[in-house]
């Protein structure tokens, strides 16, 4: 059911949209399957409507999800062009999207979200932080406006959905996620095609990772937390990338002992910290994120810091 705030986030988006001739669209950096699922279904609906659409994500689309329709537009670079608008999607801030913050500056920014800690920085923001995922939300957007939602859209939304829900096992899969799942069945989505694309399908160096990364896990029972941690070495020796990690936090997670899991690897000059909990075991992982200057979720939740982690013994450390 689409609530009347939402509705009016709705129609001045729609408006925004019909002032608008060239359209650019991006996700945050390391983009995942419910924002580029969402940025690839508003793609196909805008250049159904005549407009002229780039888009780009920083870091480029992951090899598990290059299997969506149009994936092989997206580039890796914004392009230096003069867009009459800006489409974010899953961006809490306009600094997640890696790209120079100067090249939105003065640019009419339409943001697309559902992260609790949205600082509302488009002209219109449609962001509601209870609903399952920002495919969800774009899906009643383009019902709102009335556009046909085709095949190669419908499996773009579900691809969102269903990797945000955890293959709708979260608690925020909701009676009115699973409607609009269902529709986009009838639409032509392949369920099964997009859970073993996004889900089942493991490469060796995946498999490497996880093996190394279990390897790695530690339990602090004065925390209830259970953390693993992969440096550039580990990941330079087995030859991964940290695409091969998604999913990984979520196999710590499921630790009965443990309250909430942590993972931290080596991204570049950064340490990327990724953390999850459940309902029943009642952490807000966001709280933790926010003191590393991260954000997200209360269940789900990230952060990044300067640095470079050494193994010392047992242990690691931070430097």
């Amino acid at each position: 059911m689409v609530e009347q705030n939402i509705q009016a986030q709705f129609k001045q988006a729609w408006g925004l949209i019909e002032q608008s001739q060239s359209i650019f669209l991006t996700t945050h950096e390391g983009t995942d399957g419910d924002d580029l699922g969402s940025l690839l279904a508003v793609r196909l609906a805008l250049l159904n409507l005549g407009k002229d659409i780039f888009s780009a994500v920083k870091g480029g689309v992951p090899e598990s999800l290059d299997f969506l329709p149009g994936s092989e537009t997206v580039e890796e670079e914004m392009p230096g062009l003069n867009f009459d608008l800006i489409i974010t999607f899953g961006c809490n801030r306009i600094s997640r999207t890696g790209f120079d913050p100067i090249k939105f500056t003065n640019k009419k920014i339409l943001n697309f979200d559902h992260h609790p800690d949205n600082t509302q920085f488009g002209a219109v923001n449609v962001v509601d932080a209870r609903i399952s995922s920002v495919a969800e939300l774009v899906y009643g957007f383009l019902n709102f406006g009335r556009m046909l939602i085709n095949k190669d859209m419908a499996t773009c939304l579900l691809t969102g959905i269903f990797t945000d829900t955890g293959g709708f096992k979260h608690a925020n899969t909701s009676a009115d996620t699973l409607e609009s799942a269902a529709d986009l069945l009838k639409r032509g989505a392949r369920i099964d095609k997009i859970a073993y694309q996004t889900m089942g399908k493991k490469r060796p160096s995946t498999i490497k990772a996880w093996a190394q990364g279990l390897e790695h896990t530690r339990f602090d029972p004065d925390k209830q937390m259970v953390f693993s941690v992969l440096t550039k070495e580990d990941l330079e020796q087995i030859g991964a990338s940290d695409e091969d990690l998604d999913g990984f936090v979520e196999l710590l997670n499921s630790i009965p002992q443990a309250r909430f899991a942590l993972l931290l690897r080596q991204d570049g000059d950064m340490v990327k910290g990724s953390l999850r909990s459940e309902p029943q075991k009642q952490v807000d992982v966001s709280e933790i994120a926010r003191n590393f200057g991260g954000g997200g979720h209360k269940l789900a939740s990230g952060f990044k810091i300067k640095g470079r982690l050494v193994k010392q013994g047992d242990a690691w450390r931070i430097e």
